[in-house]
């Protein structure tokens, strides 16, 4: 995809990541959008846990503390329920008083109700996230493998959570990117006259970014490359120089299952459009009231 001298190749994607080559577009923005993505784009997490029943070897607080960094899907969420921000106003926006708890019509549109409940009888049971229980079908544990607690013979567990929408510069339980980089693009360049053939160069890559072909060094896979310059320290005739371009990177981003890779970026970028936007705006308006203060003057 081009326009305007801006270049974007998707390199690699799956259900969990994404990466892709971007051209033609400043390294800040690229990094705001990473940040953006680690921070500012909302996914659900179990917010408050109810302990009607715990006899487990775990206080209440660990296994609330576990309970909260389960990935819970939320591709459906974030079209739903409240925006984290017009839920922490949620008792003033409703005409409630500070400190008093929004009626439950109101709450519906901002929190999941889920539950838990799990015994052991004469042998050990481990509970998973997968016993946990939904009122929204599309809010679910990602994984149904992540174990919560052992439960000896006798022992019981009994928990209502309530789930909502929030960012990830409140907790890192709601980022829903867990790996968020972006790297230069490798420059590596050969001198075949110096090149003597000898491989050294090959066998240091930790990247299988170098080859060896009718004894001359060839670039093979050169966004593999991660600069790290290993090939250009061993080869002794000073034939491969390593160097990065300035006007490429390339954007990886690996999701914790709650939102598609493809969704964090579309709604990193979304948020970072809309706040130039606003600034803007404000840009506008002072740019409006300083002339009219001056007498028009600009």
């Amino acid at each position: 995809m081009t326009d305007e001298g801006i270049e974007v190749k998707l390199l690699s994607s799956s259900d969990i990541s994404l990466e892709f080559l971007v051209k033609g577009v400043p390294l800040p923005i690229l990094n705001a959008i990473r940040r953006y993505a680690l921070a500012k784009v909302p996914s659900m997490a179990v917010d408050e846990v109810m302990v009607i029943a715990n006899t487990s070897a775990l206080f209440d607080e660990i296994i609330a503390h576990r309970l909260g960094l389960i990935p819970l899907y939320s591709e459906e969420a974030i079209k739903k329920y409240r925006d984290p921000e017009t839920c922490a106003r949620c008792s003033q926006v409703e005409g409630g008083e500070e400190g008093q708890r929004p009626p439950p019509e109101v709450c519906r549109e901002c929190f999941v109700h889920m539950y838990l409940e799990a015994s052991a009888d004469r042998e050990s049971v481990t509970v998973y996230s997968g016993d946990i229980k939904s009122e929204d079908p599309d809010v679910y544990p990602v994984y149904d493998n992540i174990p919560l607690v052992v439960l000896a013979p006798g022992q019981r567990l009994i928990l209502e959570m309530r789930a909502r929408l929030g960012r990830g510069l409140e907790h890192a339980k709601w980022s829903p990117a867990t790996v968020a980089v972006v790297r230069y693009v490798a420059d590596i360049s050969i001198d075949e006259k110096l090149c003597t053939g000898c491989g050294e160069c090959v066998k240091v890559c930790p990247r299988s970014v170098l080859e060896l072909s009718g004894g001359k060094v060839r670039v093979t896979n050169l966004m593999n490359c991660i600069i790290c310059r290993q090939c250009e320290k061993v080869c002794e005739p000073r034939a491969l120089k390593v160097g990065y371009r300035n006007d490429e990177y390339v954007v990886y981003i690996e999701s914790s299952g709650a939102l598609k890779p493809f969704t964090i970026v579309r709604e990193a970028l979304n948020i970072l459009i809309g706040e130039l936007d606003n600034l803007i705006k404000q840009a506008m308006e002072w740019r409006g009231s300083s002339r009219a203060e001056t007498g028009g003057e600009s």
